[in-house]
């Protein structure tokens, strides 16, 4: 995933970064009123249309219903989050959704909640499934089943021209490190700073912040020289925050992303994997990611030759992309903890 574990990052909309707005030119039309496209973005929304073979798998409760209920956590652009009104939902997760829905023939209803109140949520029965930028984990296999659909990892971010080379945590030694606090990179940047005064070096100085709009101002401010966060947050953030950009890039052992379905509900998730997969083979998938930026491949950039044989069995190509959903439901198909595999720096940056 993304690293989504604990807490959530805040909306990348702060007054002094001079962010740009994320809200829409105009609202394409979709299955659901919470959609649109951002203003940075010159590529559209696909209109899709229900598939009969993946109708054919819908549960008979959920043809009923004509709905799938999908829980959510916004802010957290730009996968989940508000336009300027703060009533409707849009991103890269809500957007697809409404897909997904579509291509079932149901219409989506979304349920903005807290993301800790989602996995119990499903379990108790509430919704349907959760799409909120959750990361298939070996510990939240126990709980719920999956179906993925894209690839994430992590990042850093630093100031264009600092001269500063972040290629993992390893290089952070000595640095100020702005974190949200609760995130599971936390964790990572302690482990290093023992290693770094085990080796001789100065600790990483950690700055744990509430909010994700303050830990990217603290880099712009000067405060901090280094973010570090979800990959699709900082890309965001390369893409709105003046100044900055993503130094390098990561992914872990559990970095392909997935709906959140109730243990055990064959049926609902042989149908999300169906609908997923449709939408990857009609084009649709890879023009909602090309909106939003998020699971899309990077040109010349290829997954490390280590990482390629671990997420080839997710479905995951060289590039990075998704090419076929699968669904999850052992914990022994996804390493426990955390394992880092690195991208290079990116020429430029720093």
């Amino acid at each position: 995933m993304t690293h989504r574990s604990q807490g959530y990052w805040g909306r990348l909309l702060v007054a002094g970064l001079m962010l740009t707005t994320a809200a829409a030119c105009a609202d394409p039309t979709t299955v659901s009123d919470a959609a649109s496209t951002p203003e940075s973005s010159a590529a559209t929304l696909p209109q899709t249309t229900a598939d009969p073979a993946v109708q054919a798998l819908v549960p008979a409760e959920l043809k009923q219903k004509g709905k799938l209920v999908l829980a959510t956590n916004a802010p957290y652009a730009p996968l989940e989050y508000f336009k300027e009104d703060n009533k409707t939902l849009i991103g890269y997760d809500i957007d697809l959704g409404n897909a997904i829905g579509a291509a079932m023939g149901l219409k989506v209803e979304w349920k903005n909640i807290s993301f800790d109140s989602i996995i119990p949520g499903l379990q108790a029965g509430k919704y349907d499934g959760g799409m909120a930028g959750f990361s298939i984990e070996h510990e939240r296999l126990d709980t719920v089943d999956f179906v993925s659909y894209y690839l994430s990892g992590g990042g850093f971010l630093i100031k264009k021209g600092s001269g500063i080379k972040v290629g993992g945590f390893g290089d952070l030694c000595g640095y100020r490190v702005a974190v949200q606090k609760g995130v599971s990179q936390v964790d990572a940047l302690v482990d290093h700073s023992k290693d770094c005064v085990a080796q001789g070096k100065k600790p990483i100085t950690i700055n744990q912040i509430p909010d994700q709009n303050v830990v990217v101002l603290n880099l712009t401010s000067g405060r901090a020289d280094v973010v570090v966060g979800d990959k699709p947050q900082v890309e965001y953030a390369a893409g709105h925050a003046e100044g900055v950009c993503v130094s390098s890039t990561y992914q872990t052992s559990h970095s392909i992303a997935g709906i959140a379905v109730p243990k055990g509900h064959e049926e609902l998730t042989a149908a999300l994997e169906a609908s997923v997969n449709h939408l990857i083979q009609n084009g649709d998938l890879a023009k909602i990611s090309k909106v939003w930026n998020v699971g899309v491949a990077v040109e010349g950039a290829t997954l490390t030759s280590d990482y390629q044989k671990l997420s080839e069995p997710w479905g995951v190509g060289p590039d990075g992309t998704v090419s076929k959903s699968l669904t999850f439901t052992d914990p022994a198909w996804i390493r426990p903890g955390h394992t880092y595999f690195y991208q290079p720096i990116h020429a430029g940056c720093s």
